[in-house]
């Protein structure tokens, strides 16, 4: 939010915004997959830890910058790519972690749970960082961020796994050999290439709008940072809601939950290009993000109890690469798209194609409980 923020305010600039949020999540896209194959033989509650201290250590950094009055727009962007590099290690850390944590018969209300948990955090952080910035300053911001990552490394510090079982499932460390065969393990298991799919369309046409929230908060509705920290809560509590409601869901209506999902994201899209009011904006942004939540809950979920576990590590952290990178494609298209062709040509074209896509994507999946397709 602060980072966004801070380059609206530097260039008023869509498409500078829509850099911002590429940088910050597109390595996911790179740096991902390859840790993801790392991952299924390393050590993953230390790799946590020292992920995580190099994140506080960054944010630490950028405050002190800030602080100085030492940034500007490249700076901006250098450490969105770092962020966003270490963002996508831990990521691909954590991703594998809750199947050593829960049994698969649970797999869907712990990712659930988790989403609870992730999105609480979406609901509250916009809020404080909006009175940071506002009554304090963006440097004191960074730092809230820095501290924040004290008690997750306590957390992780005391987290205590079983990793023998990873020593049996491969036998050779071959790098390359072992990205090549997450790859065609992907391909050819047709439920997961469509999951894969689903939260591709979900991520970079049906969610980029949530990437660009700075520039509506302030174009379109002219409410400046507070305008931002209530979109920003809106879509927060979009996503809780759809964690609680799929916490307790089955496998088929986690399928059905998600196709309609990404179809409905479409819709939401086309609806919100014609709407002034920001009333009726926070609950479309609300009802955007309960739908990315949906198809990121529902195919994280299937992905997780279909998967090898020799492979889990690799597909997750490719989900991750799909998730969290095709929200950067997403923000960076938004961002061009809306600066060079304007909000309502932007919302209406992207929400067909979310449309279209999603359904074709969603056509005939059939669930490995289940001898015929969901259609």
């Amino acid at each position: 939010m602060t980072l966004g923020w801070m380059m609206w305010d530097q260039t008023h600039s869509e498409s500078w915004l829509g850099m911002l949020a590429f940088l910050m999540f597109f390595p996911t896209i790179l740096v991902g997959p390859l840790f993801g194959m790392m991952v299924d033989r390393i050590n993953r509650r230390t790799a946590a830890v020292v992920t995580s201290v190099i994140l506080g250590l960054l944010s630490l950094l950028l405050s002190l910058l800030v602080w100085q009055q030492l940034v500007n727009e490249l700076i901006l962007l250098f450490f969105a790519f770092g962020i966003g590099v270490a963002n996508s290690v831990y990521q691909s850390i954590r991703l594998p972690l809750v199947p050593e944590l829960v049994s698969v018969a649970n797999m869907p209300k712990a990712v659930a749970i988790n989403a609870i948990l992730y999105n609480t955090s979406r609901y509250i952080g916009p809020v404080i960082a909006g009175l940071l910035i506002k009554y304090e300053t963006n440097a004191f911001a960074f730092s809230v961020v820095s501290a924040c990552y004290i008690p997750l490394i306590l957390v992780l510090l005391l987290l205590k796994l079983d990793n023998s079982h990873r020593a049996s499932e491969v036998e050779k460390f071959t790098f390359f050999m072992d990205i090549k065969a997450g790859l065609n393990y992907a391909l050819h298991f047709d439920l997961i290439l469509r999951l894969l799919m689903l939260i591709a369309v979900s991520a970079i046409l049906g969610r980029g709008l949530l990437d660009i929230l700075p520039a509506a908060a302030d174009i379109i509705y002219d409410r400046g940072v507070e305008g931002l920290a209530w979109l920003n809560s809106a879509a927060g509590v979009g996503a809780i809601v759809a964690g609680i409601l799929l916490s307790s869901s089955s496998s088929e209506r986690l399928m059905l939950a998600t196709r309609l999902g990404v179809i409905s994201s479409g819709l939401l899209l086309i609806m919100f290009s014609y709407t002034r009011s920001f009333e009726l904006g926070l609950l479309i942004v609300g009802a955007l993000s309960f739908c990315a939540t949906v198809c990121g809950v529902g195919t994280q979920s299937l992905i997780q109890v279909s998967v090898a576990s020799a492979f889990r590590g690799r597909i997750m952290s490719l989900w991750g690469a799909i998730n969290v990178g095709g929200g950067a494609l997403g923000g960076l298209l938004f961002g061009v798209l809306t600066e060079f062709m304007g909000y309502v040509f932007t919302l209406v074209t992207v929400g067909l194609l979310c449309i279209f896509i999603g359904y074709v994507a969603s056509c005939r999946i059939v669930l490995p409980e289940t001898s015929s397709p969901v259609i």
